[in-house]
């Protein structure tokens, strides 16, 4: 009798009913249609508020997540962590953002849908973990306070020794503290501003050429480290051999050894040692051809 009510088969009375037995599988039916009732309405508002979506979504970013290397970990997406986030996805970078406001993410990601993302406290191990950091090769501490940068710059140095880390400091006093807890390049938004602004006032046309501004103007102009590889030149070769020497539309600025000394200027005859990088400014357009005509000369 349970069986039959509860499914509304109605097959009918199996053997005569008692009035006690009558209430019992009264009971039963307002029980049955209300768990009906519960389970269409739950269903229809699983739908209707993009649960599905969001369920694609979810498994979608899990498979992203598991898969993803050598991509940039952006810890906080407000202004300064979108701003870096959406500067590295414009130039092709892969990203994986962290935040643990839903809101800011969705924000985030209203402007940029394809990104990756991982919600929760980015100083917290499995959130890490969850966002690929033993594969990647560099993370921004960008979160709103600076203890919380300092912290999170410790979990991920533990995490990952060789890890590139570049840590946010309001208060300027916060720099050396990142630089002590493992940050690689620890920055002031106030200092960087500061120095942005004094270059503009002071040498205003100098500051257009180098790119030193932000705008959307400059947009397209980029200083590039471009390695023998992608140069496909063997090691010794000149640099003046190289395709993006002697361009009007490139400047070649300077060699950045493996040691991480600057060789300037550059001279034509300098010969290119193993692990060196030349570094190239020019609009990127420009320099997609120079190494593309790089390419199809040594093929």
């Amino acid at each position: 009798m349970t069986v039959i009510t509860l499914t509304t088969i109605g097959f009918g009375e199996t053997h005569p009913l008692s009035d006690g037995g009558r209430v019992f599988t009264m009971v039963l039916i307002f029980i049955g249609a209300g768990n009906l009732a519960y389970t269409l309405g739950g269903t229809a508002q699983f739908f209707a508020s993009g649960g599905l979506d969001a369920w694609r979504r979810r498994t979608r970013m899990t498979r992203t997540l598991a898969s993803i290397s050598g991509h940039t970990i952006v810890c906080g997406c407000g202004r300064l962590g979108g701003a870096v986030a959406g500067a590295l996805m414009k130039q092709g970078a892969q990203v994986v953002v962290i935040d643990r406001s839903p809101h800011a993410l969705a924000r985030f990601l209203s402007d940029s849908p394809s990104a990756a993302f991982v919600e929760g406290d980015a100083s917290e191990d499995e959130v890490l973990k969850r966002a690929g950091i033993q594969r990647a090769r560099a993370l921004v501490a960008a979160l709103n306070d600076d203890a919380s940068n300092v912290f999170l710059t410790l979990t991920a140095r533990v995490l990952k020794a060789d890890l590139a880390i570049y840590g946010k400091a309001d208060d300027p006093a916060t720099l050396l503290k990142l630089e002590r807890a493992g940050a690689n390049v620890q920055f002031s938004p106030a200092l960087v501003a500061g120095l942005r602004i004094a270059h503009q006032i002071l040498r205003p046309r100098l500051t257009e050429v180098v790119a030193f501004s932000a705008g959307a103007e400059a947009d397209d102009l980029g200083i590039e480290e471009v390695t023998l590889a992608q140069l496909r030149r063997p090691v010794g070769a000149p640099l003046g051999g190289t395709s993006v020497w002697g361009r009007a539309d490139l400047m070649v600025l300077g060699v950045r050894r493996a040691d991480g000394t600057l060789v300037f200027p550059p001279r034509s005859e300098h010969s290119l040692a193993a692990g060196e990088r030349v570094l190239v400014m020019g609009r990127l357009a420009d320099l997609g051809a120079a190494l593309g005509a790089d390419v199809l000369a040594s093929e």
